[in-house]
């Protein structure tokens, strides 16, 4: 391997860095200006350069958490929308259960006081009727107050007719008469 600046390569094309440090001129020391000590100004512009590079990074970076936080901010206000109109969702649902539960019980409050006045048993005593015989011996009942409607049905369609025969009889009477 060839040490720098000490030896002229060997053979072939000689770039432009080799010619440079073949002459030496690399490791030389190049002649500068007096030595000047910077002034306060240019230290301050210096610190104050610092500083706002520093400042212009930190934005830069809270740029991007605040679009991060924006971007939280805006899900988070789906996220509650979705919140709200399920609440709402659930509140009619709710609202329409307790209706229907409401007219519910106004048509079993109704049916009961026609079944009671029907029945005649206002009090609602159906503890009466916690045995089979007991139900037999009701539907008896009912079976016979059936029959004595029929039996009323027929006479009173007898009368009708008993009274409509008469009431031609007398029509008779009072034309010929």
């Amino acid at each position: 391997m060839q040490e720098l600046g000490r030896h002229r390569p060997i053979g072939g094309r000689s770039s432009a860095i080799q010619r440079y440090l073949f002459e030496g001129q690399a490791l030389e020391r190049t002649p500068s200006g007096a030595a000047v000590q910077l002034i306060a100004r240019d230290t301050f512009v210096a610190e104050t350069a610092v500083k706002l590079d520093q400042i212009n990074l930190e934005m830069k970076s809270l740029m991007r958490e605040l679009q991060l936080v924006k971007s939280d901010i805006a899900e988070l206000r789906d996220e509650a929308s979705r919140s709200y109109r399920f609440s709402e969702f659930v509140d009619r649902e709710h609202k329409a259960r307790t209706a229907k539960l409401e007219e519910l019980s106004r048509r079993f409050d109704y049916l009961k006081s026609r079944f009671d006045t029907i029945d005649g048993n206002s009090k609602g005593d159906f503890h009466a009727f916690q045995t089979f015989e007991a139900v037999s011996r009701r539907l008896t009942e009912l079976g016979s107050i059936e029959r004595e409607f029929r039996d009323m049905t027929w006479k009173l369609k007898l009368s009708v007719a008993a009274f409509a025969a008469s009431l031609l009889v007398w029509f008779l009477v009072l034309v010929t008469g």
